[in-house]
């Protein structure tokens, strides 16, 4: 292959590949599903060996419930108690329902010793009170609680009623690092396959990364704690349009070997495949 031929195939590729990012950006704008989610991760430490439901507690106005127990997977007493609760303006999420979707389960997933109760989606509440329908159907209803961070995780000790909850910093770190490595591991497979070494590029490599996701968690997270759910979704398709266009910059003149035009091109892949890979693991999550 010529010269000639070989510009021609990059400038194709280039030119498909921003094609692509305008359709997924389009696409992206329109459902505003994409990015990470806020979150309530509790954990329950000595819970009881029988069955038990955990719900949350919200002020929604506008309620489309979340859960039924059509296909009676549920206890019927317990469901009907979680079902016809009112206190005040408060009422479960999952059962009663929230203005916007939530996802969760009332049983939880044992995870050693503890139990794990996840609630996710852009129904997941600023304001929130925890409550426990215990295996003898009495309840258990906690004080307000705030959602201090984006992705948010607290430990509720069953035994003394005691909730302790994890500092900001450390949920933000813990969002940075679960979503800075798988996208190390994609956009570096795409580097290999660029035919850059990794050994030569990785200290760029890992920098500009960091640094991209730090912004998309420090912007978005910050916007959905002070400002809400609806401000975060509004600045998540700049954002991410932002990193696209601060990684193709930063790669083209910071990667070692290969031309310029090798180098956008590798910087607009890696992001679209991460984005993809993202889109796909959140569909299957939710399927």
């Amino acid at each position: 292959m010529n010269q000639k031929s070989k510009r021609s195939t990059w400038a194709f590729l280039l030119i498909f590949l921003i094609s692509v990012s305008f359709v997924l950006a389009f696409a992206m704008t329109v459902s505003a599903d994409f990015g990470p989610k806020p979150s309530i991760t509790i954990f329950v430490k000595n819970p009881p060996e029988d069955t038990y439901y955990l719900d949350l507690m919200t002020e929604d106005s506008n309620r489309q419930p979340n859960l039924d127990n059509e296909d009676g997977q549920f206890d019927p007493v317990k469901f009907n108690i979680l079902l016809t609760l009112q206190d005040g303006d408060w009422a479960p999420a999952l059962v009663q329902g929230t203005s916007a979707p939530l996802f969760g389960t009332l049983t939880g997933t044992a995870e050693g010793k503890r139990m794990v109760h996840h609630f996710s989606y852009f129904g997941t509440p600023d304001r929130f009170k925890m409550i426990i329908v215990a295996p003898d159907n009495s309840l258990t209803i906690s004080p307000v609680l705030d959602r201090t961070a984006f992705q948010m995780t607290l430990t509720y000790d069953y035994e003394t009623g005691r909730i302790t909850t994890r500092s900001a910093f450390v949920s933000y770190l813990i969002q940075i690092l679960s979503t800075l490595i798988p996208t190390l591991i994609i956009e570096g497979i795409i580097l290999l396959l660029f035919g850059f070494s990794l050994r030569k590029n990785w200290p760029w490599f890992l920098v500009v990364n960091l640094v991209t996701q730090v912004l998309l968690t420090a912007v978005v997270g910050t916007a959905a704690i002070s400002s809400g759910m609806l401000t975060a979704i509004l600045l998540s398709v700049p954002v991410e349009a932002a990193i696209l266009i601060i990684e193709t910059i930063a790669f083209a003149f910071l990667l070692r070997q290969h031309s310029k035009g090798r180098r956008i091109a590798y910087a607009i892949t890696a992001n679209l495949v991460s984005l993809i890979a993202g889109l796909i693991v959140m569909s299957i999550n939710l399927a």
